[in-house]
């Protein structure tokens, strides 16, 4: 699966994200995949805490191998790197032309995130590649359950792809496709709660390229906030990841511009990346 053939894990003091990683590489497709394990030390001008910083991201980079414990069939390279974690995640992402990013995510809100400069909220808007967002406090051990939300964007296609390739490498696994409207309902009208795709065309669709590929799955039906009923929708029903296509509206030009909509937390990625009771794999694609 080519998502999973070359990962950029960038380690912290978290053990989270190293086991969002060993979950994704019990996963078939994961088979000789090439993994970077990234740590960055920020400058400072005190050259004793600055040796006392590598130091301790030499330890973090060994632990994180010893965590990981791969098997021969995988290539793992450690980086330690000085700078700017924003910075330095976003070039070496595009150095080794990483398939996905893995990182942590403290979950703040677009402009609290601003405020704090957030490492992962800055990374989210200039990273190219699918970045896979764990908030602080959740594990994941094994992935079970995918979730899906489907729209009629191109991004949605995209992630409607790679949840199904995902959800067919689960053995027992199972693929949660949502939907959600946001037109309120009409007064009388009533919906099909037991047939959601009666409701929805896309879901039908969704559904039936789940079919085809002898994927396991259940379709969701929301009314509402597009943000607030994918988040409810995944969390009632148990999602282990959730996948999101995400729509990169900005020019060719301006692409390593934040796209202010989502830094006025505006869109539905950006609700779904703070609010999300599983970890978020977030796919941008050109509009």
């Amino acid at each position: 699966m080519l998502l999973l053939k070359n990962i950029l894990l960038a380690v912290e003091d978290s053990s989270a994200p190293v086991q969002m990683l060993k979950a994704l590489l019990d996963l078939s497709g994961s088979r000789g995949a090439r993994i970077t394990a990234l740590h960055v030390v920020k400058a400072t001008p005190s050259a004793q805490k600055y040796d006392e910083s590598l130091l301790r991201g030499r330890e973090i980079l060994e632990k994180t191998i010893a965590q990981l414990a791969l098997p021969p069939e995988y290539e793992l390279r450690t980086v330690l790197r000085t700078g700017d974690p924003k910075d330095v995640v976003c070039l070496v992402a595009e150095e080794t032309n990483a398939s996905l990013l893995l990182m942590g995510s403290r979950g703040l809100n677009a402009i609290v995130a601003i405020l704090k400069n957030s490492v992962s909220q800055y990374v989210f808007q200039r990273a190219s590649c699918p970045m896979l967002l764990l908030r602080d406090g959740f594990y994941v051990n094994r992935l079970r359950r995918i979730a899906v939300a489907v729209s009629d964007t191109m991004a949605s296609k995209f992630a409607l792809k790679t949840a199904v390739d995902l959800a067919r490498q689960i053995e027992g696994g199972q693929l949660l496709l949502i939907r959600v409207r946001t037109r309120q309902l009409d007064p009388g009208e009533t919906l099909k709660v037991d047939k959601p795709e009666e409701e929805s065309l896309l879901l039908a669709t969704a559904a039936e390229v789940a079919r085809q590929q002898g994927v396991n799955y259940r379709t969701l039906y929301g009314v509402g906030s597009p943000g607030p009923e994918i988040c409810r929708l995944a969390e009632e029903n148990g999602a282990d990841l959730l996948v999101l296509g995400c729509q990169d509206r900005r020019p060719t030009i301006a692409r390593n511009l934040p796209d202010l909509d989502r830094l006025l937390g505006n869109s539905v990625s950006d609700y779904v990346r703070t609010n999300a009771s599983c970890p978020v794999l977030l796919q941008k694609t050109a509009e």
